[in-house]
């Protein structure tokens, strides 16, 4: 089995540089690679959640990928929990709601004979939101249902271990006291990858029977990160195999996609002036 993890595609109704390498990805994605299944870890569209024309013109571009796709929201798609939420821009039960109605639930579960693939929603960890109680029990009945001998693979948006010793400006993981209790659901399984996005650069690290795949963005790489652990630092998408009940994951490049910089994306500083704007 063959599965193709994207991430951070910061998609603009503007169009611009982030549209075009999306357009040469699913190319790429429908004639070169052929995957059995794509996931789309999250920051589908550019900066703002509540932008409706950029929801749905992410939407349109994602339906250019022809192999069946499912999608786990990123903090752009429905803003993000903490106190400290970048831009103010906290998750709410109506920006979930928005985003679902556009690319469906933000947790689901996909059987395939060679594996299981489960998502959920990052961004809703730590919220307090009933939606997060909801996302909670579902995932307990979920893990507690599935039947033995399959690897497991997880994916959402954020990291679920531990990103930097020290605090950040907004949350780049999953809380600590949800990491904690999301891992010791996770022991029931036989959990073989756990794939994010949101940090721009492409990492694996094993974890026990698991390995841990930071994916590479699509869009642009991100400024700064210096205090963020080494890793590569290209524009990409990961490609797993699943083979005899092993897990691999490998980086790809995508011939012929530019290596863009925030500063080649001119969409970026024009959704944060929409965004001040609206304030």
């Amino acid at each position: 089995m063959k599965i193709v993890q994207i991430s951070d595609t910061h998609l603009t109704a503007s169009g611009g540089p982030t549209a075009d390498a999306f357009r040469l990805l699913a190319r790429h994605l429908d004639e070169e690679v052929r995957p059995d299944l794509v996931v789309h870890s999250g920051d589908i569209q550019v900066l703002d959640p509540d932008d409706a024309a950029d929801r749905a013109h992410s939407r349109e571009l994602l339906d250019l990928i022809s192999a069946p796709l499912l999608v786990v929201p990123g903090n752009h798609d429905v803003g993000m929990p903490g106190l400290d939420a970048w831009a103010g821009i906290s998750v709410t039960g109506e920006r979930v709601a928005a985003h679902e109605s556009a690319f469906g639930p933000g947790q689901w579960r996909h059987d395939a004979d060679e594996a299981i693939l489960l998502g959920i929603n990052s961004e809703l960890l730590g919220s307090g939101l009933q939606r997060e109680a909801d996302q909670w029990r579902w995932l307990e009945q979920t893990l507690g249902d599935l039947p033995a001998g399959r690897p497991v693979l997880l994916f959402l948006h954020k990291p679920l271990w531990a990103v930097t010793d020290e605090p950040v400006d907004h949350q780049v993981d999953v809380g600590p006291v949800a990491r904690d209790r999301l891992l010791g659901l996770l022991e029931r399984i036989d959990l073989r990858a756990v794939g994010c996005g949101h940090l721009h650069r492409y990492r694996q690290v094993r974890r026990d029977r698991a390995i841990e795949v930071w994916a590479p963005a699509t869009a642009f790489l991100a400024p700064g990160g210096d205090d963020l652990p080494e890793g590569r630092q290209e524009l990409g998408y990961v490609e797993y195999t699943v083979a005899d009940g092993a897990v691999t994951a490998e980086f790809r490049l995508v011939p012929g996609m530019p290596q863009l910089t925030t500063d080649d994306v001119p969409e970026i500083a024009q959704a944060i002036e929409a965004m001040t704007a609206a304030v």
